[in-house]
Formats: C-alpha cells, sequence, structure tokens
C-alpha cells in the first residue's frame, strides 16, 4: 500500500493545496493525517475541509484539541493561544464537533499513528533527542509510528539515533516525522509530506513549493501575530 503521510497543516491553504496535487503523491491508495489541521494560518475551516475530504485517517494535534477547547490555552505559546482565540469563533458547531471526535491515536497494520509522541499521545511531548525517542520506540514494540509536532521531518532508527535523511527502508525504523505541510522549522520554507510504501518496505520525504507570500498577506490580513506570517519565509 502505498500511503501518503501529512501534519501539521495548520490552516495553511495554500501549502495544503500544492501538496494535495503534487504528482509524487497523487497515486497514493490512502492519505494520513497525524494533527494540527488548524492553528496560526488563516484558513482553518478550508483546511478542515480538504483534509476530510482527502485523507482517511486523520488524529487529533494539541492546536486540534485547544481549538475544540479540550486542552487549556496556557499550554499554549502567546501566538498559538491568539491564533486559537481567532479561530474558535470561526468554526461552525460542525467542526468544533469534528475537531473534539479526533482520536489521538490510531493503528495501520504495523504503523502507529500520533501526533507527538507515541509513549504518551496525549502529553503532547516533542521528541528531540535519543533518550525520548528510545521510550518512545520501547513504547511501541513491533511497530513503527509516525508522526508530525516538531515541524521537522526526520527518522529515529532503532540502534543509530537520529537521521534527516530523505528516503530509507523500514528496517530498523523506530520512529518517523514527516514533517510539517503549513509551517516548516527545518529551515526549509517548502510544504513538506512524506510517502510510505508498506510493501516495498520504503519511505521518503518530498518537498513542495508553494505560494508563501499569498499565505503570509493572509495571516497579516487577518490581524494575526505578524510573526507567523514571517516565519513561512525562513521555514523557522
Amino acid at each position: 500500500m502505498k500511503l501518503r503521510v501529512i501534519s501539521d497543516v495548520h490552516g495553511n491553504i495554500h501549502a495544503l493545496e500544492r501538496v494535495l496535487a503534487d504528482l509524487d503523491g497523487a497515486g497514493a491508495d490512502l492519505t494520513l493525517c497525524l494533527g494540527d489541521s488548524v492553528g496560526y494560518g488563516a484558513f482553518p475551516s478550508e483546511c478542515i475541509r480538504l483534509i476530510r475530504k482527502n485523507c482517511g485517517i486523520v488524529v487529533a494535534g494539541n492546536h486540534d484539541c485547544g481549538v475544540a477547547d479540550s486542552i487549556p490555552l496556557e499550554h499554549f505559546n502567546s501566538a498559538g493561544e491568539t491564533a486559537i482565540r481567532w479561530i474558535r469563533p470561526r468554526m461552525s458547531p460542525e467542526e468544533l464537533e469534528w475537531l473534539a471526535g479526533l482520536p489521538l491515536h490510531a493503528t495501520l497494520g504495523d504503523l502507529f499513528l500520533c501526533h507527538s509522541n507515541p509513549a504518551h499521545p496525549g502529553g503532547w511531548v516533542y521528541i528531540r533527542n535519543a533518550s525520548q525517542a528510545e521510550r518512545a520506540i520501547q513504547a511501541r514494540p513491533g511497530q513503527i509510528s509516525l508522526i508530525g509536532h516538531t515541524h521537522m521531518p526526520g527518522c529515529w532508527t532503532r540502534s543509530s539515533g537520529f537521521s534527516e535523511r530523505t528516503d530509507g527502508t523500514l528496517d530498523n525504523t523506530g520512529i518517523l516525522n514527516c514533517g510539517s505541510v503549513g509551517q516548516p522549522r527545518d529551515g526549509d520554507p517548502r510544504a513538506a509530506y512524506m510517502i510510505l510504501d508498506t510493501e516495498e518496505m520504503t519511505w521518503r520525504h518530498v518537498r513542495v513549493e508553494y505560494d508563501i507570500a499569498a499565505a503570509a498577506s493572509a495571516i497579516l490580513d487577518a490581524g494575526l501575530p505578524a510573526m507567523l506570517a514571517g516565519r513561512l519565509y525562513i521555514g523557522r
């Protein structure tokens, strides 16, 4: 099965449309969304509609839960809280119900899907070092975890730690981070997603150009924090 894996769209419709139209992922049998459909960007409803239409499995991210009022706003930084307060009144009751009903994790064969940390999906802990990755891998024996949350694509293996390589095999793989569609933070401003082939046992990261200026202008026009627009240009 060929899987297209996306995460951290964060209301960036310009990036999401380009990713869904990208030919590399167009032949996927199933698209997975690993959370944070909303937050930061100016098009939350538009992104929710596209994600619901195109994704067979969607799990909750912390910003999704923040908008749905299932986690306190003090868990977010100032810009994140401002964005959530801006988004909430713009959501329909049905959209809020959908966000509130998203599961924290899901499984697909030997794959474990969650937004943040496979050891505790509802704790929203970032995996940023080897000890955190090791605990998460040990928590899901026999499974490969697919995550987002850090907005940085990469692979944690079971033996050699973190790698920023852009492709590889599933052998010895413990955790795959697909990066962020709507707000990359690895220094590359292009939208990021991942393709995974369960028959070939391979994975690869894909980067896609999109209209950053349009996405940034929409953030400013909405009155959201200017730093949310500026960081799109530098991928930080």
